[in-house]
């Protein structure tokens, strides 16, 4: 089987981009660290602190918010929030019930679960009124309990 001098200069610079690639990967790995000598303890971590809020211009000049706190100034670690809402324009809520198309409601009851019912209390009013109930007889049973 011959190959022709097309394949062989393609196949060869496909080997020369695969090569340059394996040199570029396994070259020196560089980590983010500390400028500063190598005494042990100068190679410390580096403490970062996330302050409160602030500003930026255009031009890149950052103002943050300090505050008056425990006898010195701090940042202010608290973003404000302010809606467009008041008194006078409060937050429209509205559902999408009216008189004429109520919230869909429906009691789950049959005549074997009936829905349960239970009174707790009673509060006088001009006449006391009866309150009429009719109690069921159970089903009788050869053993109590069962």
């Amino acid at each position: 089987m011959t190959t022709d001098t097309y394949t062989k200069v393609v196949l060869t610079v496909i080997a020369v981009c695969v090569v340059w690639l394996c040199a570029m990967i396994g070259g020196v790995s560089i980590y983010a660290r500390q400028t500063g000598g190598l005494d042990p303890l100068e190679r410390r971590v580096q403490p970062v602190v996330l302050v409160g809020t602030g500003t930026m211009d255009e031009k890149g000049a950052v103002s943050v918010n300090f505050v008056s706190r425990s006898g010195g100034r701090m940042t202010d670690p608290t973003l404000r929030v302010t809606l467009p809402y008041s008194a006078d324009a409060p937050l429209p809520v509205r559902l999408p019930y009216s008189p004429s198309s109520p919230m869909p409601t429906q009691l789950f009851y049959t005549d074997a679960a009936p829905l349960p019912v239970a009174i707790t209390g009673i509060k006088r009013a001009r006449e006391w009124e009866p309150i009429r109930t009719r109690v069921e007889d159970a089903d009788v049973r050869r053993t109590p309990g069962r």
